[in-house]
């Protein structure tokens, strides 16, 4: 066997491999005679057929097999020698491939093309600079969590007297007209609910009503959609073409939540074991909750920047037309040309933060210990049993409950790549020299989207070959 390397610019190389028959004939001999013992055929016992006749038989498909597995393992026992650094995977030459002759040819010779990862010399430090953005709850924010605490744990009412947020029963009943009703019509019973109304005139009718009052209303123009408005009926959306748009409805009840008191009943069951005595510190509760929540956004987009801002520090060339001549290799089904070179960038990028995380996993000596993930697994787990009410567990059954999400190996992986996410923000904030941004959560949302629309708009910087 003979291997030879031939560079092709930076980061390109052709690897060629050439074998005489020494190098696969043992293996294609072996997997002959181990067909003639399997094959069964007319005339002969199982095992007995000659092997000449397995040859002529097998002989092409074997040779084929086997000679591809000789390559495959001096390819890869090639690249793992020699510490090349590869991107994707080697690309064979498929038209010297196809010139083969199987059947007279004794020595082969392949040609593979192959990418190679550029050398990355990146150190995380304060010299480079990334907006980090902590969300500030306002008053009024904090006032709509309140109001909506308030609802969802106030008291139901029935009033006489419909009002503009209340939610009116009642029946629905198809008519011909507006004035006569549909025999053997449709007719069902269901919630109306005022506010989510779209047809304004309808809601003015409603606000006032009182139970037996009559409405007849264009369904699908009292509605955002068809699926709304064959919901409210009884009917499949698909059907509903077959029902006239005029319904009467009859009111039958009205039921209003009246806000629950501000006060320490209402503070337990918020927000649960918090020990909140007064509003000021129930206030200041949801504030810092709501803050935690949002800022998981905050810290994506902060993610974000630091990739684009790492990108453009390490400068890495890529080899760019292996690339492109591998993307399209490996997605035959779902790339072309066009699509590849219109957003190759996009791909480049991705390559680009692939080898700079990777540098810097190895560089800063990250990893996630197994016991990080079982501590990380049973924290999810309590987490799932709490949702169900079960906030005492024995840690035997807690174990036991490990045992079983470990097993499944994509969960694991999430569990894994987590960690590894958290560790390397983790870096981020350590390192880097975070320029902190207090911003209004409206206006946080507001500037991300002007960021995207700018990334869209703008073509990527060019990549070397």
């Amino acid at each position: 066997m003979d291997i030879v390397r031939e560079n092709k610019g930076q980061l390109e190389a052709v690897i060629t491999i050439r074998l005489t028959e020494e190098d696969y004939r043992g293996q294609v001999e072996k997997e002959l005679k181990n067909m003639q013992r399997k094959v069964q055929m007319p005339g002969f016992r199982p095992g007995k057929v000659p092997i000449g006749l397995v040859k002529k038989m097998y002989g092409k498909s074997v040779l084929a097999e086997e000679v591809n597995k000789v390559l495959a393992d001096a390819l890869t026992n090639y690249i793992k020698e020699n510490g090349m650094n590869v991107l994707g995977n080697p690309l064979p030459d498929h038209e010297k491939a196809a010139s083969v002759d199987w059947e007279d040819q004794g020595e082969f010779e392949f040609d593979y093309r192959i990418g190679l990862a550029p050398e990355i010399d990146l150190e995380l430090s304060e010299n480079i600079e990334v907006d980090y953005h902590r969300i500030r709850v306002g008053d009024e924010m904090v006032d709509n969590y309140v109001k909506d605490f308030q609802k969802r744990f106030g008291k139901i009412t029935n009033p006489g007297q419909a009002a503009d947020e209340d939610v009116l029963f009642g029946e629905f009943q198809e008519m011909e007209n507006e004035s006569t009703t549909r025999e053997d019509g449709q007719v069902h019973k269901a919630n109306l609910y005022i506010k989510f109304l779209k047809d304004e005139d309808l809601k003015q009718q409603l606000i006032g009503a009182r139970p037996g009052a009559h409405f007849v209303m264009d369904i699908k123009k009292a509605v955002d959609s068809e699926a709304e408005a064959a919901a409210m009926v009884g009917v499949k959306k698909e059907e509903l073409g077959k029902y006239s748009p005029l319904f009467r409805f009859t009111l039958e009840s009205i039921s209003r939540v009246e806000p629950a008191e501000i006060n320490q009943e209402l503070f337990e069951k918020a927000l649960p074991g918090k020990g909140i005595a007064t509003e000021e510190d129930f206030r200041a509760q949801l504030a810092e909750q709501v803050a935690r929540q949002y800022q998981v956004d905050a810290d994506k987009h902060f993610k974000n920047l630091v990739m684009q801002k790492l990108i453009a520090e390490a400068d890495l060339p890529l080899p760019v037309d292996f690339l492109k001549k591998w993307l399209l290799d490996t997605n035959k089904d779902q790339l072309t040309e066009e699509k590849v070179d219109k957003e190759f960038e996009q791909f480049a990028d991705s390559f680009r933060w692939q080898l700079i995380e990777n540098h810097l996993i190895r560089k800063y000596e990250l990893e996630v210990a197994p016991a990080e993930v079982n501590q990380e697994l049973e924290s999810f787990v309590r987490s799932q049993l709490k949702q169900y009410g079960q906030h005492e567990v024995e840690q035997n059954m807690i174990d036991e409950y490990v045992k079983q999400v470990a097993t499944n190996k994509e969960e694991v992986k999430k569990v894994y790549d987590h960690l590894f996410e958290k560790k390397l923000m983790e870096l981020f904030r350590e390192k880097l020299k975070l320029k902190e941004v207090e911003i209004g959560f409206d206006d946080f949302v507001k500037l991300v989207t002007e960021k995207y629309k700018q990334d869209q708009a703008q073509p990527a910087p060019g990549t070397d070959t």
